[in-house]
């Protein structure tokens, strides 16, 4: 199979059409209008397929609430942009459609899911991948502006894979492969790294409001010191970019924090425990803090400070 890319907004070789063009969906067609012709923006109704199509300047809107919603159009790929839980819905949809033809390229866009919930489609003779940008969608308007070199985790058959690289490279992506096998766990570190990061920072923000900070008038303290520990993280790793109380080995002050947090949410106190575990593997390559003093801060944060009994008992 052969399928090029055009970089010409009038002879473009390839078309495709998207089902369930959401932030993510829309951002991505919106990128491809130089390089693939976008037929049917396919949403479950009138009002978000056109929201869609005025997005993303090109393409038929097509609302699966109306009648006539199963009049597919045949296109060369088929991009499926839906939550994680339609996935299979948007495939039988295909299915039904009656529109499939060997060698079309289906791939959806899910970060924790593999191509292997496609493989009903094989029997048809089509090629299934999947494409997951790293990347918050928050807004549209921005990603496009944003998602040049932006990673994308890609994987699927060899046909599929080829031509998501292709499609990644075009709109300035930089793709690299994931295991199908590997995803849920590849997911959880980009959630970790993304979504667990902003409910990280509420809980700080909220230690600071219960600790009396006007946080409203004085604006957020933490903003330059957020700032400088990533940066520090991404230039120079875990072990360098890591200090305070665990990295030097500070027993009494990690005790006075666990001992402020117990009138505190317990989720709070959760979040602290388990990531200053982790700061302690940190602070023991680091070598600063001893042996000893390491030993101690751990059998403090193992210790339940609401009821005195220890965790690992």
């Amino acid at each position: 199979m052969s399928l090029q890319l055009s970089n010409s907004a009038h002879s473009n070789p390839l078309s495709l059409s998207c089902i369930g063009a959401g932030r993510t969906g829309s951002s991505l067609c919106n990128l491809l209008t130089k390089h693939v012709t976008i037929k049917q923006i396919i949403n479950r109704s009138a009002a978000s397929a056109e929201y869609a199509v005025n997005f993303i300047g090109a393409g038929d809107p097509i609302a699966l609430n109306d009648a006539g919603y199963h009049k597919f159009q045949p296109a060369d790929l088929w991009m499926i942009s839906t939550p994680d839980d339609h996935i299979e819905e948007a495939v039988q949809l295909l299915i039904d459609s009656d529109v499939l033809q060997a060698d079309n390229i289906v791939f959806h866009c899910s970060g924790a899911i593999g191509s292997n919930v496609l493989s009903r489609l094989n029997a048809m003779g089509v090629h299934v991948g999947s494409i997951h940008p790293i990347h918050s969608f928050a807004n549209p308007q921005n990603s496009i502006a944003n998602l040049k070199e932006v990673p994308f985790a890609i994987e699927g058959d060899a046909d599929a894979i080829d031509l998501l690289n292709h499609l990644c490279i075009a709109i300035g992506g930089q793709p690299f492969a994931i295991n199908s096998d590997s995803k849920s766990l590849y997911h959880a570190a980009t959630v970790m790294a993304c979504n667990n990061l902003v409910s990280l920072l509420e809980i700080s923000m909220g230690m600071l409001v219960q600790a009396g900070v006007d946080v409203k008038n004085s604006g957020n303290p933490l903003d330059l010191l957020i700032k400088q520990t990533v940066t520090n993280y991404l230039s120079s790793g875990g072990q360098k970019a890591l200090t305070g109380p665990v990295a030097r080995g500070d027993v009494d002050t990690v005790a006075s924090h666990l001992l402020a947090l117990q009138s505190s949410p317990d989720g709070w106190q959760d979040a602290y425990r388990g990531l200053s575990k982790m700061a302690v593997e940190i602070s023991a390559k680091q070598g600063q803090a001893s042996t000893e003093q390491l030993q101690d801060i751990l059998q403090l944060l193992n210790i339940d400070t609401n009821n005195q009994t220890g965790d690992n008992t």
